[in-house]
């Protein structure tokens, strides 16, 4: 009798452990497909936020030389290239009609990159970051982002429902929070150069911090 009641508990164990195991390699699974959605956001955000700050220390700084340069000379700073900038001018100029117009449409937009940077002379640094914003839109990353964000967020959701003691998930999240943030005021930079410099070295410190936390156990 002891020997039976002593493999019915070998068993149930067994079980146990089988099942907790293939709990756990679920919830991994699920949470490395939110943190890859979500480190590819970032990598987009911290290029669209770096690209903010230095095109308005630029316009701030070295004005003289944006007036001259234009795109050219953002374009040698920026991550962004020439082309992307240009292409950023021409959709500010376009609006919503940039995904129904013609390459001769956008081709013109574009050829009249430069003349914008005299015309905003006074609010040079406003127009810069417009510029960028608009660039990060033309070429299609804020949209990349948008759509890994979201993918992101219903996978945070699935977690919460499913796996919300699972241990990472606490780390995943406030990576996943502070991404969103941040992509959100790159798209709407608000304050002065001081205070989106002191922002934008803030959300980076942030995700630098759940990146550590996180990076060796998904990579």
């Amino acid at each position: 009798m002891k020997k039976t009641v002593t493999l019915l508990i070998s068993g149930m164990l067994v079980l146990s452990l089988t099942a907790c195991s293939s709990g756990n390699k679920k919830a991994f699974e699920a949470s490395k497909e939110a943190y890859n959605n979500i480190n590819t956001a970032y990598e987009i955000t911290e290029n669209f936020g770096s690209d903010i700050y230095e095109a308005w220390r630029l316009a701030i700084y070295e004005k003289d030389e944006v007036l001259d340069g234009g795109t050219a000379y953002l374009s040698s700073e920026l991550s962004l290239s020439e082309e992307e900038l240009n292409d950023g001018v021409a959709y500010m100029t376009l609006e919503d009609e940039w995904e129904n117009a013609t390459e001769e449409q956008k081709s013109a937009a574009r050829d009249s990159a430069d003349l914008y940077f005299s015309l905003f002379e006074d609010d040079l640094f406003s127009y810069c970051v417009i510029l960028v914003t608009n660039a990060y839109k033309a070429n299609g990353k804020v949209s990349e982002a948008e759509t890994v964000l979201e993918e992101a967020k219903e996978q945070m959701k699935t977690l919460s429902e499913k796996y919300s003691d699972y241990e990472h998930y606490p780390n995943l999240k406030g990576y996943y929070t502070t991404t969103s943030s941040f992509f959100d005021f790159c798209e709407n930079p608000t304050g002065s150069f001081e205070q989106i410099k002191t922002t934008i070295n803030d959300y980076k410190n942030e995700a630098r911090d759940y990146i550590n936390d996180l990076d060796y156990i998904f990579e």
